[in-house]
């Protein structure tokens, strides 16, 4: 009710809104006019879109609604063709201003236009309303079903999987039931999946309790369109390790599986895709040399570069050995704040990670940035300084108990005197240098020498049998387990030892241990804690996010791993034991925050979740949940994970998810936001 100027003042004043019929007490109060809100909501429908065809089982309608002070009630309203009405009420979510109904079954006697109007109520009893008009078919044909993933006889993984495809039907709102049974399964299980009803598109997780034995998996699908016509088709699969061996093989030689990769070493075969690894193609242009021309700068942070290599190189075995070599030889920028220091290393470690190791061992020996973090640049006669020396035998080369004396490292330091750095350089002077003879692990120099009393200790240590054994028991480690199996080390180092001489020694070497048993096989799978520098960058590459800036090693800072910076002469540890605490498990789920924010900012690494997902097949709660372990799990997720999956994107049931909602990439980010804090994504 409006009471005009009752008052005297000129204004209007009104009743509370009515909605039912009898008495009704209007009192009024001067200087309280209670104006109404007297905007409508606004109200739109966004699935399906206007002239769809529509059948018997009916179909589901999913659109917003909004207001300016708030929704009250959403109801469907269907008039059929023969006139009569049906009305349903919707579901209506706040957060997202979304509503959801199902039209419920619908008369099969009755053809024609269906006009589907949704009525938006606010709290004054405002109405908004949106209104298509849909056709209601009498549809006799069956659908037809296609899987364009699979075909009957192909190999599947032992672990989770996914299966998709398409319905094609003449209306809305086919159904697809599916049975499974075999591979090792007590029971088989049999239930609905989901299909989007615009499209037709269908994905289908099939993940075991553990890991299914190698016997077929028989899959029978059943698609039922809204008309009730069916069609059936069966599959026969055969689970195989081969999937996750290679998966396994990837985590271990990459810093992060991307699904490019993967899908390039299931297609050519692991071994052919690790033997390429091992000989980068020369004029490759890869993922980083793409990128190169659109980044602004270098960054700010020391470890971009690096990280973006790391990130975006299709030479991903090649990175992995450049930082392998670089952390083993550490140098500590603080001691020198010099960057092209610790960037002429580094480079110096690409172009010869898979080298001869008497030439990484020179390298290193002449690097400024390791004569000033070890103190080399001030060694000189009368007044040694025997930090290098010691730790070229210790960490570098022969290890603790590789044989070496006392003696032997005042020795080496003498052999050493006079390298230094001068002008930005490696400098010899020989002022500095101590010319005596010396004796140095059973070698005996003459006096006179200079400069080559460095260059044959570095020759006596890097052909020692402890060096051998040293250095592959570290490369072991690095790729199979913390604690190497003693075969493989000793194998190991024969090949290193055979191939002393040759320019490629490291590439045998390394093709020895990641073609051997001990890594392709299942013992050591999952075995191994990730670094922070593996944690980080792996997430990145398997959710294919755009890095450039500097953000990525500031997070891998704050989890205790500053690139580059490392005050320990021995380096970051490989061990998991380093990085399992319940601080640095804490810094890591603050991180998979920030990583997947919902609102990231320019300078930090960008994700496009939703179109990416999409274009795999992952139009549906499963396929995107589906698509999201596979790409943070590989062929390793099971039924637990897929369960805790679904539950995190569908909040248990109670938000259907559905294709082309505004708040989908908000929904996916969460779900990778959790699933990154899972136990097995810390473990490779």
């Amino acid at each position: 009710f409006e009471a005009r100027n009752p008052f005297g003042d000129g204004q209007a004043y009104f009743s509370k809104p009515v909605s039912a019929r009898g008495p009704y007490a209007f009192a009024l109060t001067e200087g309280k006019r209670d104006k109404p809100d007297q905007t409508p909501p606004l109200v739109s429908i966004a699935s399906p879109t206007a002239g769809s065809r529509i059948a018997g089982n009916g179909f589901v309608l999913n659109g917003y609604a909004e207001d300016n002070e708030a929704i009250s009630e959403v109801r469907l309203q269907l008039r059929l063709p023969s006139g009569r009405m049906i009305e349903q009420p919707a579901s209506y979510r706040l957060a997202t201003r979304s509503w959801r109904v199902s039209s419920g079954a619908l008369p099969t006697d009755e053809i024609g236009k269906v006009t589907a109007t949704i009525v938006a109520f606010d709290k004054a009893l405002n109405r908004g309303e949106a209104t298509i008009e849909l056709n209601l078919i009498r549809d006799t044909a069956a659908p037809v079903m296609k899987v364009s993933s699979h075909v009957s006889g192909a190999e599947v993984p032992k672990g989770g999987f996914i299966i998709h495809g398409m319905i094609e039907d003449e209306a809305l709102g086919s159904t697809l039931y599916v049975e499974l049974s075999g591979g090792g399964m007590a029971s088989g299980w049999k239930r609905f999946v989901d299909v989007d009803q615009d499209s037709g598109r269908w994905a289908l997780v099939v993940a075991p309790e553990q890991s299914f034995d190698g016997t077929s998996l028989m899959l029978k699908l059943s698609a039922r369109d809204a008309s009730g016509n069916s069609s059936v088709q069966s599959l026969s699969l055969r689970p195989t390790d081969l999937f996750g061996m290679t998966w396994h093989a990837l985590l271990r030689t990459s810093f992060g599986v991307s699904p490019k990769a993967y899908d390039e070493a299931l297609k050519i075969g692991i071994n052919t895709y690790l033997k390429a690894q091992l000989s980068p193609a020369a004029g490759h242009r890869d993922g980083y040399e793409q990128r190169q021309g659109a980044w602004q700068t270098s960054g700010t942070e020391l470890s971009t570069e690096f990280l973006r290599r790391s990130v975006f190189s299709d030479h991903q075995l090649l990175e992995v050995m450049t930082w392998f070599w670089d952390n083993h030889f550490s140098t500590n920028y603080a001691t020198h704040s010099n960057s092209d220091f610790e960037k002429s290393e580094q480079d110096a470690f690409r172009e010869n990670a898979f080298g001869n190791f008497r030439t990484l061992l020179g390298l290193s020996a002449r690097s400024p940035a390791m004569l000033y973090t070890l103190d080399g640049r001030l060694n000189r006669k009368g007044r040694l300084n025997e930090n290098y020396a010691r730790e070229l035998l210790e960490l570098h080369s022969m290890g603790v108990d590789g044989g070496y004396t006392q003696r032997d490292v005042e020795e080496t330091a003498r052999a050493l005197t006079g390298w230094t750095v001068k002008d930005g350089g490696f400098y010899f002077s020989d002022v500095w240098h101590d010319f005596e003879s010396k004796f140095v692990l059973g070698m005996a120099i003459p006096a006179g020498g200079g400069i080559s009393d460095g260059e044959l200790v570095l020759d006596r240590i890097a052909s020692h049998s402890s060096t051998a054994q040293f250095i592959c028991s570290k490369l072991s480690a690095f790729f199979v387990a913390d604690n190497p199996p003693v075969s493989l080390v000793a194998r190991c180092a024969g090949v290193f030892r055979e191939n002393s001489g040759s320019v490629f020694q490291m590439r045998s070497v390394v093709s020895e241990i990641i073609s051997s048993p001990e890594f392709l096989g299942e013992q050591y799978r999952q075995a191994k804690i990730k670094t922070p520098l593996e944690y980080v960058i792996g997430a990145v590459r398997n959710l294919d996010g755009e890095f450039q800036a500097d953000d990525l090693g500031i997070e891998i800072y704050r989890q205790g791993m500053p690139l580059f910076r490392n005050p320990s002469p021995a380096g970051y540890s490989d061990a998991g034991r380093s990085w399992v605490t319940t601080g640095m498990l804490q810094s890591r789920a603050r991180f998979s925050e920030r990583l997947l924010r919902n609102a990231a900012t320019a300078d930090q690494t960008q994700f496009d979740m939703v179109p990416v997902l999409v274009s795999e097949g992952g139009v549906t709660a499963e396929g995107v949940v589906g698509r999201i372990l596979e790409r943070l799990l590989g062929p390793t997720f099971n039924r637990h994970h897929f369960d805790i999956a679904i539950g995190i994107l569908t909040e248990d049931g109670s938000y259907p998810w559905w294709h082309g909602a505004d708040d989908n990439e908000q929904r996916v980010r969460r779900l990778g936001r959790m699933l990154m804090n899972l136990p097995e994504y810390h473990y490779q």
